[in-house]
């Protein structure tokens, strides 16, 4: 049974006040859970949503208008959840407002605007070359060398390799170092 004899803003000075009454209002927010789906929002949100605008009733309350509180407060959550689902489906809209047709595009571009993707085709060509001279120049390198240059590629410190093999950070250092002497050397020989 929910109260409906207390002071909204006697409520919201009092924070445990609070608590307790939100808690009794609690089945509202579940019933408009049970109808509505929101993408991404788990039971917290749910709550927080709740919470938010139960706040909201009940600094805005009014008894003389001749409505319950629990209707009040049904009809701003209610709002608020229509509020967010009109959010997720403008923003689902948004990418079939910036798309435009093949044939739009040609009309105002001109068939040339397939160049582009020529280009990424010889520069795909030219990524295909390159990997290729760098396996051959990997060749060269002798196996800590290689261990080394492939966890820089990977993104890992000089200083952690060393502590992970037990060797001394001047020592994986002239190997990476070495490492990328031996690969531009290769590089420029093979240009």
């Amino acid at each position: 049974m929910m109260r409906t004899d207390f002071n909204p803003q006697v409520v919201l000075r009092h924070m445990e006040v609070f608590e307790k009454l939100f808690f009794d209002y609690r089945p509202v927010i579940y019933k408009v859970m049970g109808r509505y789906y929101l993408r991404d929002f788990d039971y917290d949100d749910w709550l927080q949503e709740g919470r938010i605008s139960f706040f909201y009733s009940l600094s805005c309350y009014e008894t003389c208008r001749g409505v319950s509180f629990g209707t009040f407060f049904r009809n701003n959550f209610e709002n608020k959840i229509k509020s967010e689902l009109r959010k997720q489906g403008a923003y689902k809209r948004k990418g079939m407002v910036e798309a435009i047709s093949l044939e739009e595009k040609i009309a105002k571009e001109g068939a040339d605007f397939l160049v582009a993707h020529n280009q990424s085709v010889i520069f795909a060509e030219e990524q295909l070359l390159l990997e290729e001279k760098l396996r051959v120049a990997f060749c060269l390198l002798s196996r800590l060398e290689a261990d080394v240059l492939q966890a820089y590629l990977r993104g890992e410190q000089v200083e952690y390799y060393a502590y992970q093999r037990a060797m001394s950070q001047q020592k994986i250092g002239c190997a990476l170092e070495r490492a990328r002497r031996k690969i531009r050397k290769e590089m420029k020989m093979s240009s």
